[in-house]
C-alpha cells in the first residue's frame, strides 16, 4: 500500500480507507494490490523496450524517455511530409488528420449572434487598436468573428475580461447556444502582435482552445525541435476535452436526476446553467468534500492542481480528472497513427505508469515527457500528469471486467467498463464537484 500511495502522492491512510469502502461498495478488496503488481509488470515491459531494466540508474531512463519522446517528432514530420509549423494549410492539414482520428461529433456552442452581442456591448479596445478599426461594427464586418473572439485572451487585459467582457455569461441562457462543429482558427502573430508569441514562450506550446465557442486555435511559430508534437498532440486533446464540455453543457440545459448514491441534487433551471457553465469555464474545484454519512467521495479534479501548488492539501484526496482522461484518448489517437511505429506507439496506456528509480518518481506519461522535454535540459521532469492518470486508473479498475454484476444481483448499479463508468459518472456528477459512492445501505441493516 505504500508503494502505490508514494505513486499517487497520497498517504497510506487514505488509500487504505478507499480500498476499504470502494472494496465494499464493488465487492473487490484487493484492486489496490493487483494495481501495483499491474504497474510493476507493465513498467519492466517499458524499460524492456527502452533497452535498459528495473534496476537501471534514473539518468539512464530519463534520456531514454528523452530519446523516444524525440523519436515521435521524427515520425510525425516523416508523416505529415516535413510540415512547416508556420504555414497555414500545413497547420490545416494537421488540424484535419487530428479530426479525422477522433472523429467529434457536434456539440453545442455559443451562438456567434452572442457573440457578435458581447463584442458590440463591450468594444476590446486593444484589438481596435492593434487592426486600425475605429468601431466593433467596422471589426466584424472585415474580420473573422471567432478569430477575433479567439484574439481576446491575447490582446485584453485579463482583470476587464474577467469582471467586464465575461460578467454577462452569468445571464446565458440554452436558447443562446447552437448545435455546431469543432472549428480551427489560426492566429497570425504578425497580425494579432507579441501578446501571442509570449503566450507560446510561456505554454510551451502554440494551441490552446475555446470550449464555449468550440474553437481550437494556433498560432504559427518557427519550427524548434518537438513542435509538431507538441501542436499535433494538443490538437487531439483538445478535440477530445472540447467535445466533453459540448456533452456537459448537455447536460446542464436539462434538469439533473436524484443521484444514485443519496447525495442530494436539485433540477437546473436557467439560472442554474448559466452557474454551472461559469463554474466549467473557470475550471472550478471544491476546497473541500462535504462528511456525508456512508458516502465514499472522489473529488473532480478539473484543473491539474500540482501544477500551481504542490502543497495544496486536496491532493491528498481520492479524485478523477477530467484531463487525465482525454489525454488518454489523444495518446490512443496518436498511437491509433502510428501502430507500428516504436514512437508514437510506445505511449498508449501508459499514461498511469510511474515507478522509483534511484527512489525518485519517474514519469513514462506521454505529457509529462513531451513537456519536461520542451523546458530545457534543467527542467525536472514532470509527474503530475502521471499522477491524475493513475487516480483515474485506480477509479476504473474498480469497474471494469464486469465487477458490477455481482453488485447488480444486489440492486446496486451495474458497469462493465470502467472508463464509460468514468466519464458517465464524471459529467453526470459535474456539478456537485465529486462522486459519491454509496457504500452501506445503514447502521441498521
Amino acid at each position: 500500500m505504500d508503494e502505490l500511495a508514494k505513486l499517487l502522492g497520497t498517504n497510506k491512510e487514505t488509500l487504505e480507507k478507499l480500498s476499504d469502502e470502494m472494496g465494499e461498495f464493488t465487492r473487490r478488496k484487493d484492486i489496490p494490490a493487483q494495481l501495483l503488481e499491474k504497474i510493476s509488470a507493465e513498467r519492466l515491459r517499458a524499460v524492456g523496450e527502452l533497452g535498459l531494466s528495473g534496476s537501471s540508474p534514473r539518468k539512464e531512463v530519463l534520456t531514454a524517455l528523452g530519446l523516444r519522446t524525440e523519436m515521435v517528432e521524427k515520425e510525425l514530420l516523416t508523416i505529415f511530409d516535413q510540415p512547416n509549423s508556420q504555414d497555414h494549410a500545413a497547420i490545416e492539414k494537421l488540424f484535419a488528420k487530428a479530426n479525422a482520428l477522433v472523429e467529434p461529433p457536434a456539440g453545442l456552442f455559443l451562438k456567434e449572434k452572442k457573440v457578435k452581442e458581447f463584442l458590440q456591448a463591450n468594444p476590446p479596445v486593444h484589438i481596435l487598436e492593434r487592426l486600425g478599426y475605429g468601431s466593433v461594427d467596422e471589426l466584424l464586418a472585415k474580420e473573422d468573428l471567432l478569430e477575433v473572439y479567439s484574439a481576446l485572451r491575447f490582446l485584453e487585459e485579463r482583470k476587464w475580461l474577467n469582471e467586464v467582457f465575461f460578467a454577462p455569461f452569468s445571464k446565458l441562457k440554452t436558447t443562446d447556444f447552437e448545435k455546431r462543429k469543432i472549428v480551427l482558427r489560426i492566429l497570425d502573430p504578425d497580425k494579432w502582435g507579441p501578446a501571442a508569441r509570449d503566450f507560446v514562450r510561456k505554454k510551451f506550446h502554440n494551441t490552446t482552445h475555446l470550449k464555449e465557442l468550440g474553437v481550437v486555435i494556433v498560432i504559427p511559430v518557427e519550427y524548434t525541435e518537438g513542435v509538431i508534437t507538441r501542436m499535433f498532440s494538443m490538437m487531439l486533446h483538445y478535440l477530445n476535452e472540447v467535445s466533453f464540455y459540448a456533452d456537459l453543457f448537455k447536460l446542464f440545459a436539462k434538469p439533473r436526476r436524484l443521484d444514485d448514491v443519496g447525495v442530494p441534487t436539485r433540477a437546473s433551471g436557467e439560472n442554474d446553467f448559466a452557474a454551472h457553465l461559469v463554474s466549467a469555464l473557470r475550471g472550478d474545484v471544491r476546497e473541500f468534500v462535504p462528511s456525508l454519512e456512508n458516502i465514499f467521495s472522489w473529488v473532480i479534479m478539473q484543473r491539474y492542481l500540482a501544477k500551481e501548488n504542490s502543497n495544496d492539501q486536496r491532493l491528498l484526496l481520492p479524485r478523477i480528472s477530467p484531463e487525465a482522461l482525454h489525454w488518454k484518448r489523444a495518446v490512443a489517437n496518436l498511437a491509433e497513427l502510428g501502430k507500428d511505429l516504436p514512437g508514437l506507439s510506445f505511449w498508449a496506456n501508459r499514461a498511469h505508469l510511474g515507478g522509483f528509480f534511484d527512489n525518485q518518481l519517474t514519469s513514462f506519461n506521454f505529457e509529462d515527457n513531451v513537456f519536461s522535454l520542451a523546458g530545457g535540459p534543467d527542467t525536472p521532469q514532470y509527474t503530475y500528469h502521471m499522477r491524475e492518470a493513475l487516480w483515474n486508473r485506480l477509479f476504473t479498475d474498480y469497474f471494469d471486467d464486469g465487477v458490477g454484476k455481482a453488485r447488480s444481483a444486489e440492486g446496486g448499479p451495474s458497469f462493465d467498463d470502467g472508463e464509460k463508468v468514468l466519464e458517465t459518472l464524471m459529467l453526470e456528477e459535474f456539478t456537485q464537484g465529486f462522486i459519491g459512492f454509496k457504500i452501506r445501505a445503514s447502521l441498521h441493516t
